[in-house]
């Protein structure tokens, strides 16, 4: 077998229904592929959904109680049958051609690390799924992203899976793993996905900012290097930066842009030091 599709998931059941809707479209060999999907503790209909598509579907399931994504990640690796782990998340949405984009790719390209754009969209997508124009707008910098990727699953082994201490960024950081031990990255622009983000209030915004500075700071303690300060974006340019606009009189929307800012850097300092 080629192909294990590694899909954590915790009370998405209507995102989950949809990207499985997608997969079973695919043009690629049902027999050549196994969907694992981990179930992070869910309380809504997930159980249901993945009882439906069991038939149409080579997938099998995994339930454990709610401890994040990586951990569900990490058991589906270790349960997966496939050469290679392919990873998606419960609310991507792939073209028929993906996975036959992805083989194409690995068989050219041994050893390597598989990735495309990931195209955020407000609202859920229907088969067919329409053409991706300008992709080399969604590239992102993370070495790994879960959203779109495929490697050897030996190569996972050997780099020891992601790191449950985490509560965002463990895909960067598994990255770092995998690149200091020589993985190259190949970025194809027409092995795309659609992921499926409805819009976060404020007050989403703000959580999510505090913990993405929460592991900015865990990943520059682990690697501290200077490029991974700047990343960061942790740096004293950004706190004065963010101090003055701060200090003014803003418009609601750059009020609340720089709200979100200072409520990532201040999750960030204060990780840096404890």
């Amino acid at each position: 077998m080629n192909f294990s599709l590694v899909i954590p998931t915790r009370n998405r059941a209507q995102a989950l229904r949809l990207t499985l809707q997608h997969l079973s479209l695919s043009d690629y060999p049902f027999d050549d592929f196994e969907v694992l999907v981990v179930d992070d503790g869910s309380s809504d209909d997930t159980l249901a959904v993945l009882g439906e598509w069991s038939q149409k579907l080579p997938l099998r399931w995994f339930a454990q109680d709610h401890g994040g994504t990586s951990r569900a990640r990490n058991r589906a690796i270790q349960e997966a049958r496939g050469r290679h782990i392919l990873f998606i998340d419960d609310d991507v949405l792939i073209p028929s051609d993906f996975l036959r984009r992805h083989a194409r790719l690995q068989a050219a390209h041994p050893g390597s690390l598989v990735r495309g754009p990931v195209v955020n969209v407000p609202r859920p997508l229907y088969p067919p799924l329409p053409a991706l124009s300008r992709p080399w707008r969604h590239f992102s910098k993370n070495y790994l992203c879960t959203s779109n990727a495929s490697l050897e699953r030996e190569l996972l082994l050997k780099a020891g899976l992601f790191d449950p201490s985490f509560a965002r960024w463990e895909d960067a950081e598994l990255g770092v793993r995998l690149k200091r031990l020589g993985v190259p990255r190949l970025f194809d622009n027409k092995t795309f996905v659609y992921h499926w983000k409805p819009p976060l209030d404020h007050e989403q915004r703000l959580r999510v900012a505090a913990l993405d500075g929460q592991a900015a700071a865990q990943l520059y303690k682990r690697y501290p290097s200077l490029r991974m300060w700047l990343r960061s974006g942790l740096h004293r340019l950004n706190r004065w930066k963010n101090a003055f606009l701060s200090s003014l009189s803003l418009p609601g929307p750059l009020r609340r842009a720089v709200a979100v800012e200072r409520a990532y850097l201040e999750a960030g300092w204060k990780e840096l030091k404890a």
